[in-house]
């Protein structure tokens, strides 16, 4: 039996081209449309983020900080206050003492930007 690769958004159609106006998409707007077309189940995805790093958050907050970081799947959730509050490539940065004040700071611009609602 052949088994059958799970059609993305991505399969579905081809870029279009680049418009030859100014106006542009945020990607606050972009995940907002998927969110409210209905393309997207936020929610869902949501739950599925919380399940998948509760048992690293549940480990690392029982040395009571208020930040920290979790590592997986290539990836550095940073947390803050139970939250996570943005989400970055895994590039080395999070070795280094200092860099966690970078983290910080990337988060707080992504956090800036972000409609909690």
């Amino acid at each position: 039996m052949k088994a059958r690769r799970r059609q993305t958004a991505k399969d579905a159609q081809p870029a279009p081209a680049a418009p030859s106006g100014r106006v542009r998409v945020s990607d606050h707007a972009l995940f907002r449309w998927l969110e409210r077309a209905g393309v997207v189940d936020v929610e869902r995805l949501r739950m599925a983020l919380t399940v998948a790093l509760d048992r690293a958050y549940q480990a690392a907050s029982k040395m009571n900080q208020e930040e920290l970081l979790i590592l997986s799947g290539g990836l550095v959730y940073v947390v803050r206050d139970g939250t996570v509050i943005t989400v970055l490539s895994d590039d080395g940065r999070h070795n280094h003492g200092a860099s966690l004040a970078r983290l910080r700071s990337l988060a707080g611009e992504a956090q800036d930007g972000d409609d909690v609602g």
